[in-house]
This record gives C-alpha cells, sequence and structure tokens, in this order.
C-alpha cells in the first residue's frame, strides 16, 4: 500500500481531479505514507503535522485502502460529525471504497426512550421552556433514525432537559429496559461492531479501552488500528479515565433516579423518600462550603477545614442510609436494584477519595458553579497505556498539530508509555513569518471564571476593529458563544 499511496494524493492523483480545491502537499504526502507503513507493520507513529498539511485525508486514505479493521477517534465531537458526514463520504467517494463506516459516540449523546417516557409521566419542570423542550424532543423522538441529540440543534447543549431523556451507566436498565429492544445506544453500537470503519471521539475511546464500559460489556473490538486525531489531548483524558471520580451531579441524579424508579413500587416511596430527599441537602451543604477555596486544587486543601469535614461526613452517612434503605427493597425491582448498586458505589467511591494516605495517586478537587468533583488520579499514566496497547496488538497512530517540544517526542512518548515510536514532524505549508501575528492578551482571568467571556471581548474588540471585522472566533461550549454574540450586540458595526 506504501508504493502507491502518495500517488494518490499527488497531482496527477483522483484527488486532484475530483475534488474542487484540492491542492497537492508533499507533506500530507509524506504522511500517508507514514500512516500506511504504521497499519502495514502495526507499530506505533507520532506524526505531527502543521495547520494545512491536509492531515485528515492524509490518514483517510490509508485506513481506507489497508484492508483492515480501523477505529479513527478525535478530541471533540464537533470534529467527529465533520469527519464523519463530510471528509470521509468524500474520501469514500473519490477511492470508490465500498467497505462500512459507522459513527459512535458516548451514550449521552442518544436519546433514552425509557427516561423519555419517564420524564413525561413525571411532570415536575421548573419552567414553561422546559415544558417546550420536552414537546420537542418528543415530537424528533417520532422522526429519528439515530437518536443523535445533534440532530436537534435548536435545543441548547446545556439544557437540563438532555440529562433527564438520556441515560448513564448507572440508570441504564441494559437488556431488562422495556424500550431495549428500539433502543438508539444499543442500534449505533451494533452498526459499529460490524463495521470496518468507526469514527468515535477520544471520550468514549477511553472509556471502553479503560474497561469503564457504558453497559453492554466492549463496544469496540478486534480495531487493528486505531488512528488518534488531536491527539495532544491524550494524557489529559486518559487521567480521567483512569481516576477515580465522584461529582455533585452524580449524587444528585442518584437522588433523583430512586425517586423515580419507587414509582413503580409500592411502598417504596413512604419508607425512602426521607432518605432520598436528605441526599441533595446534604449535597448543596457540601458545596457551599467549599465556597471560600480555589476553584480547583489538592483535596488536602479543603480536607482539614472543620465545616467541609462535616458536611463530607454528611454526604458519607446520607449515601450510607440511603443504600441501607434501597438494599430492603433491592429485590422488588430491576429499577431499584439499580440505584442501590449506585448508592453502594458511591459510597465506597467517596471513602477512597477521602483517603489522604495513598501514595500512588494524586487527590483533588474542581468547583463548578453549582457543583463539585472530586478526584484522585493516577501518578504514572504510562504503565496501564502501555498495557492497553500491547493488549490491542494493533497499529497507534497519535497525529495533531502540537505534539513535539522543540522537535522533539520524548515528553509526548513518556507521557503515554511509547517506548522508541517512530515519528513524524512535518511543518505547516502556511507562511506564518510573513502572513501571522499572535495575539496574547494579559491580565486574563481563568477560563472557568464566571467573568472570562466579558474579559475576552473586551480584549478581542480591537482586533475586530484592525480587521474591520473579519474574523472567526472559536468558543470551547454553546455557552461562551452565545454569552460572547450578547455582549458583541450593538457594538460592532460589522454583519
Amino acid at each position: 500500500m506504501t508504493d502507491h499511496v502518495d500517488a494518490l494524493l499527488g497531482t496527477d492523483g483522483p484527488f486532484a481531479r475530483e475534488v474542487p480545491g484540492f491542492v497537492p502537499r508533499d507533506v500530507q504526502q509524506a504522511m500517508a505514507v507514514a500512516v500506511a507503513a504504521a497499519i502495514d507493520e502495526r507499530h506505533a507513529l507520532i506524526a505531527e503535522a502543521g495547520t494545512g498539511t491536509g492531515k485528515t485525508f492524509a490518514y483517510l486514505v490509508p485506513a481506507l485502502l489497508s484492508g483492515k479493521r480501523v477505529i479513527v477517534s478525535t478530541g471533540t465531537k464537533a470534529l467527529q460529525d465533520q469527519l464523519f458526514h463530510r471528509d470521509l463520504p468524500r474520501v469514500r467517494s473519490v477511492l470508490g471504497a465500498r467497505l462500512s463506516t459507522a459513527l459512535l459516540k458516548g451514550r449521552a449523546n442518544y436519546l433514552c426512550l425509557h427516561r423519555l417516557d419517564q420524564a413525561r409521566s413525571d411532570g415536575r419542570f421548573a419552567t414553561r421552556e422546559q415544558v417546550a423542550q420536552l414537546q420537542t424532543i418528543q415530537a424528533w423522538s417520532g422522526m429519528t433514525k439515530s437518536g443523535d441529540r445533534a440532530e436537534l440543534a435548536e435545543l441548547p447543549e446545556d439544557s437540563p432537559l438532555w440529562p433527564r431523556v438520556t441515560s448513564t451507566t448507572e440508570n441504564c436498565l441494559g437488556s431488562e429496559c422495556p424500550m431495549f429492544a428500539d433502543c438508539f445506544v444499543v442500534k449505533a453500537r451494533r452498526a459499529a461492531q460490524e463495521a470496518d470503519l468507526v469514527v468515535v471521539n477520544h471520550h468514549l475511546l477511553f472509556a471502553d479501552l479503560a474497561i469503564k464500559q457504558e453497559g453492554f460489556g466492549e463496544i469496540l473490538p478486534g480495531a487493528q488500528a486505531f488512528i488518534l486525531d488531536e491527539a495532544h489531548q491524550i494524557p489529559e483524558l486518559a487521567g480521567q479515565f483512569f481516576s477515580i471520580t465522584l461529582t455533585a451531579r452524580q449524587l444528585t441524579e442518584l437522588a433523583s433516579d430512586a425517586l423515580a424508579e419507587c414509582g413503580a413500587v409500592t411502598g417504596a416511596l413512604g419508607t425512602l423518600q426521607p432518605l432520598i430527599e436528605a441526599l441533595t441537602p446534604a449535597v448543596r451543604r457540601l458545596r457551599l462550603a467549599m465556597d471560600r477555596f480555589p476553584p480547583k486544587a489538592a483535596f488536602l486543601v479543603i480536607e482539614r477545614d472543620a465545616e467541609v469535614e462535616r458536611e463530607l461526613d454528611g454526604v458519607r452517612v446520607a449515601l450510607e442510609e440511603l443504600g441501607s434503605g434501597l438494599a430492603a427493597h433491592a429485590e422488588r425491582s430491576r429499577g431499584l436494584a439499580a440505584v442501590h448498586e449506585r448508592a453502594t458505589q458511591m459510597h465506597a467511591r467517596l471513602a477512597q477519595l477521602c483517603d489522604s494516605g495513598a501514595r500512588d495517586s494524586v487527590h483533588w478537587y474542581e468547583l463548578s458553579p453549582h457543583g463539585f468533583a472530586l478526584h484522585a488520579t493516577p501518578l504514572d499514566l504510562s504503565q496501564p497505556l502501555r498495557e492497553l496497547r500491547e493488549q490491542s496488538h494493533a497499529a497507534w497512530i497519535f497525529t495533531s498539530a502540537t505534539l513535539s517540544i522543540a522537535g522533539r517526542f520524548d515528553h509526548f512518548s513518556r507521557q503515554l508509555g511509547l517506548e522508541d515510536p517512530h515519528s513524524l514532524c512535518l511543518d505547516s505549508p502556511f507562511d506564518y513569518a510573513n502572513q501571522a501575528l499572535a495575539y496574547l492578551p494579559r491580565g486574563l482571568p481563568e477560563p472557568n471564571t464566571p467573568d472570562y467571556t466579558a474579559k475576552m471581548i473586551e480584549a478581542v474588540l480591537p482586533v475586530l476593529e484592525a480587521s474591520n471585522g473579519r474574523a472567526f472566533l472559536l468558543f470551547t461550549s454553546h455557552r461562551a458563544l452565545r454569552r460572547a454574540a450578547e455582549l458583541l450586540e450593538g457594538r460592532v458595526p460589522y454583519p
């Protein structure tokens, strides 16, 4: 394959003839050859490809021609959708490839028909807007074939309705669900298991590889090559999936789900409701006690505070008592058995997170405006990552525009446990020295602070004036995007 893959992307190749605006690039061809060799020989490759290299085509072409089962993983769902719906069909068309492909996301991206039915029956909504949103979801549920919430762009990504109509590992009933035959998650995973090339994102990939499946067992078996785009995110994401974590949202969702499950079991509500209703206030009190501390720091910063210690114990007691109460009813329904198991696991997790004597992990916390997360992250991630790769017996290709430090990949390799990997460093074809400027505004607050977007827009306004409005602003969340639009309204004369 390596002897002709570069020609396909060359001046006389089919891409130059059939793809409007396609420009042959030596760096793209060099990367395609390196990726083809890595897939053929099943070795590890680190390929740094600067902006404008055309790395997506550089790995899709050899992947589709390899005849092997390939998993392509992206760092963001936006790139995942772009790759699957735009780039992949284009490359398949030019190559005439008839291989089957599938798009697979984490379960939180798919509508859960059972939980939609529960939400509709429950009828508890904070605003009329939420009622309208539920009606929108209900109408869409009868038309969608995939259940992918990305189809419903008119509903905000951060709508409080989404957690109520999607499932988690903990609250999914699996094959015992009354809607199992129509489950969108099951359908998507079956399609992925049968496909030759599957497009996933790093969160799902590591959830699977770290044996933290979201139910239904392994979902990505038998791949002979893994191609990880936006690979600079891997070290941090790997830390998340090898970590022990407990969040305020997980605890409050446990209470909400336990209350919902009680309705289906005669007599359960009377005995369990006081125990369920004790958990959410305990979580709120703990969050309030943490309010005086930095938004992110080592756990030891808060664990010695008397108020935090008291409220942590309050959450622990509430979990313990809820678990004991649920145990008495667990055999009466699959739903109550599931929430009992969750309560027991969360109680054990909280004990681990509060164990300050652990030497092989870093214990830390982070705060959001209305919640918190407690983490215990292993100090050394290289060993488990190395073991995962060795067990797969597959090619591993890591690519991004930013992987090296001073032209070397030592740091990235060490983080991932890569020993003497093949590597390639390809410069961008763009003339940055003469065609670009870097602007680094000073004094901006941390990105997770409430006034960050407002301060950032103030720093951007002079740039917009200098460019006469010709600018592309990229945000990491819909909330920040909408806030920026509000702040810019009426302040710039450009459309």
